[in-house]
């Protein structure tokens, strides 16, 4: 039995990853250098340092995170977290795969929303895009749509920060914010299971 993501189909979720990856990721850069003729370089950094958008996107991403998680602690969204946590605690309980799968999101999701999709359809249309495609604008449930609302605000902030700064902040708080949430989801599953 492989247990690399602690089920008997552990190969499935580094393999999505990879899949978001390479299919997202490959896609956005193909659209930003072929199709729409830009720089990649220009697009990921637009002239300022590594080390800045490194230093900005943690900072963004540990706010982000905490406003999340203090969104989806609170007691009306206790139905909502236990949802996740049940779904994604069993699939991914390890640190290390937990990481790679948040690198692939960040990296792949990144440049094809926001550095390929972004400039046709403006930041608010990428955002609701995004976030409806995760499935967070639900009308049939309240609580995940309150949540979603969240996401389309911290979206739009990202897309405000991919079009002024470059995508390599936006890269590096997306990336942190699944690093945090799906470690708290799994620590959260970890405490509650049976």
């Amino acid at each position: 039995m492989n247990r690399i993501g602690g089920t008997r189909h552990g190969w499935l979720v580094p393999l999505l990853a990879l899949g978001t990856l390479l299919v997202f990721g490959g896609t956005g850069y193909w659209l930003i250098t072929v199709v729409q003729e830009r720089s990649l370089g220009v697009v990921l950094l637009g002239g300022i340092p590594i080390w800045w958008h490194v230093v900005l996107g943690l900072a963004l991403g540990a706010l982000i995170s905490a406003g999340a998680w203090f969104l989806i602690s609170r007691p009306f969204m206790h139905a909502v977290r236990y949802k996740y946590a049940s779904l994604i605690g069993p699939l991914m309980s390890s640190v290390v795969l937990q990481i790679a799968v948040s690198v692939c999101a960040g990296v792949g999701e990144e440049l094809f929303f926001r550095g390929a999709l972004q400039y046709w359809m403006g930041i608010p249309l990428t955002a609701l895009v995004f976030v409806s495609l995760h499935g967070y604008l639900d009308p049939r449930d309240p609580r995940v749509s309150v949540y979603g609302i969240y996401l389309v605000g911290v979206m739009v902030g990202l897309g405000w920060i991919a079009d002024r700064v470059g995508l390599l902040a936006p890269i590096v708080a997306h990336t942190f914010i699944d690093v945090f949430l799906l470690h708290r989801l799994v620590k959260d599953w970890r405490a509650h299971r049976p």
